[in-house]
């Protein structure tokens, strides 16, 4: 019986978590949005900014937020 407990405990923090994954992401990239308008539109990015800028996309993807765009010539 406690096993079940523990278990049903964690899903329900892991449904809390994906409750508020969503609204931290928007603010987090919200933030880094505002950080990039501020910078150069030709700045090279340090390494540390470069792999932030890729989870987010990466996160933003997986949970649904942006879209992949696909590069066009016109």
């Amino acid at each position: 019986m406690e096993g079940m407990k523990k278990t049903s405990s964690r899903g329900s923090k892991f449904s809390k978590w994906m409750v508020y994954a969503p609204i931290a992401l928007e603010v987090i990239s919200l933030a880094r949005r505002r950080q990039q308008a501020k910078r150069g539109k030709y700045t090279k990015l340090r390494k540390r900014d470069r792999a932030l800028d890729f989870l987010l996309g990466q996160a933003e993807r997986r949970l649904g937020g942006k879209q992949k765009t696909r590069r066009r010539w016109f």
